[in-house]
């Protein structure tokens, strides 16, 4: 009998080894992004598969660009953070946009694949600087595929560079589609502890109600403005299903395109934005009065959503004239419908932002 058990625990020891070793093999092989195949297993003739490093500004940050056909429209991926890359999240969700553009997944700086841990913090960071880095990556793809315009898809944070590049260069933007989007930190704060304070008092949790009362309303000065995250995704205001961040991080890590760095990044990069975060982006507000754009804008907001709060971005959704606009609700969804209803999102894409995208037709 003790000889059954040993030869089962040595077993399962040798298991856990063999799993940890190819854990580790995983996180320091250098990443790449696989071709986009036929049913004959070739890669098809059309098709761009690749992951490599821009020059930007002095920096250099990490795309990876896909599509089934060149030919498509450009799609550019514009992640929340900062710091927070989430292009290999996007992958393993929403690679389905993959067959109707060119996707272009693009790490802003001290993100992802950008971040090394043994850097310099910046001694300035503004979100002039990611507009500005963006709009190095648009001129780069729309001279490498010999196109106009690009689609912009910005997610909670990256939705604040993605609007106001939009409004910066619409001659280059095809549509900006704005999910979770940020137009009045301050405000959206506000509503969001108070939606918080509420939900702790109705869910009886005694510690949530604690730590709340003693932050107090924003704003708060000399502390940060944002309600704790934590008690956002606990009380779903994150994440409308039962998932949540670290779903994201062990989802993403499954892919080629992720490796240490990813992993490091989850856990550190935050420390590089954090001027950022506190600074700039906590005062952010989009103009209260009425905002003109020259190119179509839609705000994609979760009904659940209350990290930023979607009362705020349908306020600001209000105040907006362009030549086409419209305000989707996504009702399964919190603040991350890329995540939690990814076919529906990219089904809306398709259908309503991939025809403003195309050539004319003559």
């Amino acid at each position: 009998m003790l000889r059954i058990i040993f030869r089962i625990a040595a077993g399962l020891a040798v298991l856990i080894c063999v799993v940890l070793l190819a854990m580790v093999a995983r996180m320091v092989w250098p990443t790449s992004t696989p071709a986009l195949r036929g049913p004959d297993g070739k890669p098809l003739p059309q098709s761009v598969a690749t992951m490599e490093r821009l020059t930007v500004n002095g920096l250099p940050e990490s795309v990876t660009i896909r599509g089934r056909d060149r030919r498509n429209p450009i799609l550019i991926w514009i992640h929340g953070g900062p710091g927070s890359s989430e292009t290999t999240a996007l992958r393993h969700y929403d690679a389905g946009l993959e067959d109707h553009f060119v996707v272009v997944y693009w790490d802003q700086r001290y993100a992802g694949q950008n971040f090394d841990p043994g850097a310099p913090k910046p001694a300035t960071l503004t979100i002039q600087q990611y507009v500005d880095d963006l709009n190095v990556v648009v001129d780069t793809v729309l001279t490498r595929f010999h196109d106009r315009k690009v689609v912009l898809v910005g997610h909670s944070w990256g939705t604040v560079p993605g609007v106001l590049y939009a409004q910066q260069h619409p001659e280059k933007v095809a549509a900006y589609v704005g999910v979770g989007q940020v137009a009045d930190v301050p405000k959206s704060e506000q509503r969001s502890y108070a939606w918080a304070v509420a939900e702790a008092h109705a869910r009886r949790d005694k510690r949530g109600e604690a730590q709340l009362a003693a932050l107090g309303p924003p704003p708060r000065p000399g502390q940060p403005i944002f309600t704790p995250r934590d008690l956002m995704m606990t009380y779903g205001g994150s994440f409308h299903k039962q998932m949540g961040y670290n779903d994201l991080i062990l989802a993403g890590l499954r892919h080629s395109e992720a490796n240490w760095r990813d992993f490091l990044a989850f856990q550190g990069s935050g420390a590089f934005s954090n001027q950022l975060t506190q600074g700039e982006f906590s005062r952010f507000v989009m103009d209260d009065r009425p905002e003109v754009f020259a190119t179509p804008i839609f705000l994609l907001s979760g009904r659940y959503d209350r990290q930023s709060d979607a009362s705020v971005a349908h306020d600001f959704y209000d105040q907006v004239r362009a030549p086409r606009k419209a305000f989707v609700w996504f009702e399964q969804s919190a603040h991350n419908p890329p995540f939690e209803e990814p076919a529906a999102l990219q089904n809306w894409i398709v259908r309503n932002v991939r025809p403003l995208a195309m050539p004319a037709t003559t």
